[in-house]
């Protein structure tokens, strides 16, 4: 199998299937990936180990290759920032830094341009970091490092992410899309021409 044939089941319209059918070559080209198979998450948050959740998001997004892309590696680093707490809790800190370099390791395979990789690379990074607990500033630079136009997906990626956890939480969604309208109103009333 190649890079080329995993982007094209990536856009597959049976994304979840064609992974799960084809998930021995695709644990070859990328071997982190197997690492997160079978990875119990240990968390109240989660009802899958962390590949299963990672099939879940990838199907969960909009078919549009940046998004698969950033759901695939979105929680690759989890194995390698597992840390567990005295309870026996499992908790991950800052685990999109681990998947971001992971991801580099494989992001000339993709035949990406430097703005697509850094694209991926800030869904990554942002994808599981709490909006509400950022400053005006933080949530500033995350809009300049996304792209006011790429905020959708951004929130596309955490929506999925999110209805990929246990349905306990699934209430926070509305949290989810009220942050997104929130920081589109306030963008447009700061910067009308963008």
């Amino acid at each position: 199998m190649t890079y080329n044939k995993l982007l094209e089941m990536l856009l597959s319209y049976d994304v979840y299937d064609q992974l799960k059918q084809n998930e021995q070559v695709i644990f070859k080209l990328i071997p982190e990936l197997k690492m997160c198979k079978g990875f119990e998450q240990n968390s109240k948050w989660h009802i899958f180990d962390v590949y299963e959740h990672t099939l879940h998001v990838v199907s969960g997004v909009d078919n549009n290759i940046y998004l698969r892309l950033s759901a695939l590696f979105h929680d690759i680093g989890k194995p390698n920032s597992y840390t567990e707490d005295s309870n026996g809790v499992g908790h991950f800190y800052n685990h999109w830094n681990e998947s971001i370099k992971i991801f580099k390791k494989y992001q000339e395979s993709f035949c990406l341009s430097n703005e697509e990789i850094i694209l991926i690379t800030n869904l990554i990074f942002y994808h599981d970091i709490n909006i509400d607990k950022m400053t005006d500033e933080e949530i500033n630079n995350m809009i300049i490092s996304i792209g006011i136009l790429n905020l959708g997906l951004l929130f596309s990626l955490k929506r999925a992410d999110l209805l990929a956890q246990s349905p306990d939480f699934h209430n926070l969604l509305s949290k989810i899309n009220n942050q997104e309208k929130n920081i589109i109103k306030v963008r447009r009333l700061n910067y009308p021409k963008d």
